[in-house]
């Protein structure tokens, strides 16, 4: 415990003034000695016991710490206690909210890339295989249909065409052949059946002959022997007239093989004849004509090089009279495109107007690569306006949809029972009505249910707002309602 002599002489009199000091009453006690510093001098402390000093420290510590609380301590006893009282909404009065209005759905354009494509093309390739004799129209020819284009020298196909005709004439012999043994065939069986009807008329003879020299046999008038031989006979004739039957039996399998043996050869016959017909309309490819109407693009022909059956191409025909411009339509446009649906082509590179036109056909299907749906726009090209080939820009006049209006992302207000938007009504209050969005266009929504197009939509609908809350419109300098556009 430090002495307190080293501390200076300070008197603690309830009388010091609040400059010097502080001063509390409740400090000094007739116990207290007053401690006074006197200038110059220094005064002595009589000696006081051990327990005095102690208790003596201990209050003047606690006298400081009084006094660094006490500032923050008296504040709250400055001032008496007070009610709160919370303001309710309705002493403020009806909100003020401003409001938009529904749009109706407007119209898009979509510029899309596209190619331009002729009405139709081909490439002719050689059909058959041999020299290149000549060729009769070049690059950038205007051709008719039939129209001669080259010829092809076929020495080996000629010489094939005049060996199947050699067999085709080959199998009309012998048809012919077969045809005439069928008749010999059928000549003999007509003698067979007759010689039949003679044996059966001996035999019958035979047979009526033995019975009259049974009943002479009978009275003795004719020896055994006659009878024996008469007997013979009859059995001979009956013999004759199974050899006969057998034989028409032959003759008849004969007729009806020499019969198969025509069928035989004139399916030979045919099949030659289809041979020699094929290859000459093998010949007829000598020629290579023009399948349509239009120009030649790419010539490839010359005199002298052989050419191989359909891997040479020798002239490539493109009909420009008519036109297609094929554009590929993004998923999210597919199902506004349509037959008949507005368009507009444009060539970049051209001044010129655009070209108004309507969707000719679509694939009616999404490829499913690349997410978009095939479009095509048939175009007059009489006056060879557009070469195919081209790019060209398409401009589509799209709708929002199915949805008749739009409103701004900015009134609804996403609730437990999905989207709603809040509809101030004709006595200003509210109405929360639920609405099915449609495309999201950016700053707008397209609904597709919910609104009739002539509601006062609420913007930035709060949680606070609910049905049966009365509002009253915002106005704006000149009076007029305040709408965002």
């Amino acid at each position: 415990m430090p002495s307190t002599a080293a501390f200076p002489q300070i008197d603690f009199k309830p009388s010091v003034s609040k400059s010097q000091g502080w001063t509390d009453p409740d400090l000094t006690t007739p116990e207290t000695p007053v401690f006074r510093k006197r200038p110059g001098a220094e005064q002595k402390i009589p000696a006081e016991p051990a327990h005095t000093r102690s208790s003596k420290t201990w209050r003047w510590l606690a006298l400081v710490a009084i006094v660094g609380v006490g500032g923050s301590a008296r504040p709250w006893t400055a001032f008496p206690s007070k009610s709160v009282v919370v303001a309710s909404p309705a002493d403020y009065g009806p909100r003020t909210v401003t409001i938009d209005r529904p749009a109706a759905a407007a119209t898009d354009d979509v510029v899309l890339p596209a190619t331009i494509r002729p009405w139709q093309t081909t490439t002719l390739h050689a059909r058959v295989s041999g020299y290149l004799k000549g060729w009769h129209k070049d690059l950038g020819a205007r051709v008719n249909e039939g129209e001669l284009l080259a010829v092809i020298e076929t020495p080996e196909l000629d010489q094939e065409v005049a060996a199947n005709e050699a067999l085709f004439g080959e199998a009309v012999a012998a048809v012919a052949q077969a045809r005439a043994e069928r008749d010999e065939a059928r000549a003999d069986l007509q003698v067979a059946e007759a010689q039949l009807v003679r044996v059966r008329s001996d035999s019958e003879l035979a047979r009526n002959q033995l019975g009259r020299r049974e009943k002479l046999l009978a009275s003795r008038a004719l020896s055994q022997e006659e009878y024996d031989n008469a007997l013979k006979g009859l059995e001979s004739r009956t013999a004759d007239v199974a050899a006969t039957e057998s034989d028409i039996i032959r003759r008849r399998t004969n007729l009806e093989t020499r019969a198969a043996i025509i069928d035989v050869r004139e399916a030979t016959a045919r099949s030659r004849k289809a041979t020699v017909e094929r290859l000459k309309e093998l010949q007829r490819f000598q020629r290579i004509v023009a399948p349509f109407d239009g120009v030649v693009i790419r010539r490839t022909a010359e005199v002298g090089m052989l050419v191989t059956a359909g891997q040479d191409s020798l002239f490539v025909i493109e009909d420009m009279s008519r036109v297609r411009v094929q554009m590929y339509v993004p998923q999210t446009y597919a199902v506004q495109t349509s037959p008949g649906v507005a368009a507009a082509i444009r060539l970049p590179e051209s001044t010129s107007e655009a070209v108004p036109a309507k969707i000719t056909r679509v694939s009616e299907s999404v490829d499913s690569t690349n997410r978009t749906m095939l479009a095509e726009i048939e175009l007059e090209n009489s006056a060879h306006r557009f070469q195919p080939g081209s790019y060209v820009q398409v401009a589509l006049t799209t709708s929002h949809g199915v949805s008749a209006w739009t409103i701004p992302t900015n009134t609804v207000a996403m609730r437990v029972g999905g989207p709603h938007v809040a509809v101030v009504n004709e006595d200003n209050q509210i109405e929360m009505r639920p609405v099915t969005l449609g495309r999201n266009l950016g700053s707008r929504v397209a609904v597709i249910a919910g609104i009739q197009g002539d509601e006062k939509l609420v913007i930035n609908p709060g949680d606070d707002l609910s049905t049966g809350v009365s509002v009253q419109i915002g106005h704006g300098e000149l009076g007029k309602e305040v709408v965002q556009r």
